[in-house]
């Protein structure tokens, strides 16, 4: 039996990604539903009229974890109950399990061993016909990676740190990396386990793996927060989660991040903190550069910045030192100059 569609607070929140990403729900001459289900295929990758994503997780070896999937039909705005899910590794079924009430699939695994272990979630079976096309959708891939309790790991953020703007040009397919971000994490991955931890919403899960895999980034677990946690502060979503992980993995030691918030929350957890701050490096605007380096200026001495990919292979694979001082006297030595040229330009305008 259909579940009601009533649209809950979670759904309205839902659209308004919709409309505010993609504009689709303004779409003439096209009905409610099916304006949402384009603006969904568009915007979050869904298919068939829905959306169907697997989170990624960290493990320890032969112990249990939680594999987890969950099953929304976007057409009627809705999670689906009773949907047979099936997780697979390779040809080995893992086992199958029916969706709940808010359209989870949860089973429990425990990795043999050490290793990375790419699982298979498919819609095996539908609660009625109605729900049929849901069938057709791709299968999606949850990495589970076991790790030792001793691993050293890094954690990097998305948006404005390996990619070169924010979540909506992924979403829109014009986002760029970063200078170098692949190749450096890429080497980065062969001295320590790396974690993507981003403020992005479960919804924009496929998204987001979609795009680091298309720009050849190391495949790594990408840990996303719920869509409560998505649209409150991203510091205090950090901070939390690297304090439930660090509980399983305590040498979490280094992070990797655009905002101050971000490499705040990396020292609450006492590990070392990079900041790529996020300003426009071509502003003119000298008192933006003043304000901006006086914030900088105050950081915790575990906090390193840094303007390129270059810099922080130079500092954690090379031992070398970006302070956040030496950062703060290069942006008020450029405020200077800029001072000074304007003045400059402005002496010569009234000379003539």
């Amino acid at each position: 039996m259909r579940k009601s569609t009533k649209i809950s607070k979670r759904y309205f929140r839902f659209l308004v990604i919709l409309i505010v990403s993609a504009g689709c729900l303004s779409a003439v001459g096209c009905s409610f539903g099916q304006a949402a289900s384009a603006g969904a295929a568009y915007t979050l990758g869904a298919e068939h009229g829905t959306l169907f994503y697997a989170f990624d997780t960290l493990a320890h070896p032969k112990k249990s974890t939680e594999l987890l999937a969950q099953v929304i039909y976007v057409k009627k705005l809705e999670e689906v109950e009773k949907a047979t899910v099936e997780f697979s590794l390779g040809k080995e079924s893992l086992g199958e399990v029916l969706t709940d009430k808010d359209g989870y699939a949860r089973l429990k695994w425990a990795p043999p061993k050490a290793g990375d272990y790419e699982i298979k979630v498919k819609i095996k079976a539908v609660p009625d016909d109605d729900y049929k096309e849901m069938l057709k959708v791709t299968p999606a891939l949850l990495l589970v990676s076991a790790r030792p309790k001793d691993t050293r790991f890094i954690v990097i953020d998305l948006d404005h740190t390996v990619v070169a703007s924010s979540f909506f040009r992924v979403i829109t397919s014009g986002a760029k990396p970063m200078s170098k971000a692949d190749k450096v994490v890429g080497e980065l991955a062969k001295k320590y386990s790396i974690i993507y931890l981003t403020h992005r919403p479960d919804l924009l899960g496929n998204k987001s793996k979609n795009w680091l895999t298309d720009n050849g980034f190391v495949r790594a677990p990408l840990l996303v927060s719920s869509f409560k946690q998505s649209i409150g502060d991203s510091k205090k979503f950090k901070s939390g989660r690297l304090a439930e992980l660090r509980k399983d993995f305590p040498i979490i030691c280094i992070g990797i991040g655009d905002k101050i918030g971000d490499v705040e929350a990396y020292v609450e957890n006492d590990m070392t903190g990079y900041l790529i701050p996020n300003y426009d490096r071509d502003d003119d605007d000298d008192g933006d550069l003043r304000k901006l380096a006086k914030k900088i200026r105050k950081l915790d001495k575990r906090i390193y910045v840094v303007d390129t990919w270059d810099e922080i292979r130079a500092a954690i694979l090379g031992g070398k030192k970006f302070t956040a001082t030496a950062y703060a006297d290069g942006l008020e030595a450029r405020a200077k100059q800029l001072k000074e040229d304007k003045k400059k330009k402005k002496d010569d305008d009234d000379d003539d």
